[in-house]
């Protein structure tokens, strides 16, 4: 056969072996999408306030660092872990334990990534919460019940998602951190002594009280605070909007208002994803703003809004497993802003 012929009829059928691979990784990530779709629809009201409710109960009696109530909340998210068969990454246990002025231990369940494994990607909530006071109990439902809860379910989604061959390319941390009412010295414990190199840390998304509906300055209730997403890379704004449209979750993400330069120094240091982001890892700190009752006796289950609670959970799952599969880790592309404790 002439040599033409040969070349000619090699084009015709690497062309034809082209199209049909490229037609089969798209049939491919359309079925993962669909999945994806599917794993998020799973996250429930009831399961939230499940959490919720186990966490704010009395008898947790406000979760304060070192008291009984905390290692009760301590255990229970290990529970899940456990439900769920995340990895224990320390001797055989959840618990990262430290010592600040009094005991303390954040829970830690890894699911472990594909082939990009030896990068990670934290998603956190602290459980600590205030106690009790002149026969008062701070239950923190909101403040962080709402936060913890939103981390287990979308731990859930990651590993049903695994279970069914689709496991993210990075490894994905989950983080219940302890002592973050006591200058957040769990989460400073964790930077200190983290599981992953922190330069192979690509995000932190910090969950910190998302359960409720009052604290819009505009009197919206389909809304979220995002803190801190640009401090250090302008992507985590960018993928935020990108599955809040794509996923139809339809949130207003409010970027103006807390993580205003007004207010921003002030919030930016209210939560854990601070001791991240003052090593230069990117963050968001999720919120749903000041209401009256943050930090009271009044802060309870019952005023949980568990449908807008969902949403927002649905947001970070969407937001996380894009983080965990991109090909490259966040462009650190913003100035860095000097704050201090």
């Amino acid at each position: 056969m002439h040599p033409i012929f040969i070349t000619f009829a090699c084009y015709i059928f690497m062309k034809r072996y082209l199209t049909v691979a490229l037609f089969s990784l798209c049939v491919n990530a359309v079925a993962q999408q669909s999945e994806l779709s599917n794993f998020a629809a799973s996250i429930l009201e009831n399961d939230l306030q499940q959490h919720v409710r186990a966490l704010a109960a009395d008898s947790m009696k406000g979760r304060q660092t070192g008291t009984d109530g905390a290692f009760m909340a301590a255990d229970y998210i290990a529970g899940q872990f456990e439900k769920l068969d995340l990895s224990k990454p320390y001797d055989s246990t959840y618990f990262q334990a430290f010592v600040s002025h009094t005991p303390g231990v954040n829970v830690v369940g890894v699911i472990e990534g594909r082939d990009l494994k030896e990068e990670s990607l934290v998603i956190s909530a602290h459980y600590d919460h205030l106690g009790e006071f002149n026969g008062n109990i701070y239950n923190g439902a909101d403040d962080n019940a709402s936060g913890v809860a939103a981390m287990l379910e979308i731990a859930e989604a990651f590993a049903a998602m695994a279970r069914n061959h689709y496991l993210p390319r990075r490894s994905v941390v989950f983080i219940a951190f302890d002592a973050k009412e006591r200058k957040m010295a769990g989460s400073a414990w964790y930077v200190n002594n983290p599981l992953y190199p922190l330069q192979h840390t690509i995000a932190n998304l910090n969950i910190d009280a998302v359960g409720r509906v009052e604290g819009s300055p505009n009197g919206q209730r389909n809304y979220l605070f995002l803190v801190g997403a640009n401090r250090v890379s302008s992507g985590l704004q960018d993928i935020s909007d990108y599955v809040n449209s794509v996923q139809k979750i339809n949130l207003t993400l409010d970027y103006t208002f807390y993580n205003s330069p007004t207010f921003s120094d002030i919030f930016y240091l209210f939560s854990d994803q601070y001791h991240f982001g003052q090593r230069q890892i990117p963050v968001i700190y999720y919120m749903d703003g000041l209401h009256d009752d943050l930090n009271k006796p009044a802060d309870t289950e019952g005023r949980i809004d568990y449908k807008i609670l969902r949403s927002r959970t649905q947001l970070i799952f969407h937001t996380a497993w894009e983080l965990a599969n991109r090909d490259e880790p966040l462009k650190k592309d913003l100035i860095k802003r000097k704050t201090s404790l």
